[in-house]
């Protein structure tokens, strides 16, 4: 039956899965959060798990001259700067939206 919750678990097993990895640089931007918001913070990131690409309104690609492609999670005030190559999705940096351009130049 196509509503039973079986053929869901199914389906969502279909789905790609991307390994999430935090860079040196994208934990230190952690470290310098609160701990309940960094919390939040991580739980977003399993979005990536399964969807790194732009397909929710908080997923964009970072339209920049750079040989990688770099896409960015929106979360409140913060903003996820992250790449993906082959399944990973590495964590580039984790900055409050005023520090988004100057962390965009700097990584």
């Amino acid at each position: 039956m196509p509503g039973s919750s079986k053929y869901l678990l199914l389906a969502h097993k279909s789905l790609p899965r991307f390994r999430v990895v935090i860079t040196d640089s994208g934990k230190k931007d952690l470290e310098g959060i609160q701990a309940n918001l960094r919390a939040k913070l991580l739980q977003k990131l399993k979005i990536l798990e399964t969807s790194p690409f732009p397909t929710v309104k908080s997923i964009k690609k970072i339209k920049i001259s750079r040989k990688i492609p770099l896409f960015r999670l929106r979360f409140g005030q913060y903003r996820i700067i992250y790449h993906v190559r082959d399944n990973v999705v590495y964590i580039l940096a984790v900055v409050h939206r005023k520090q988004f351009d100057s962390a965009l130049e700097q990584r």
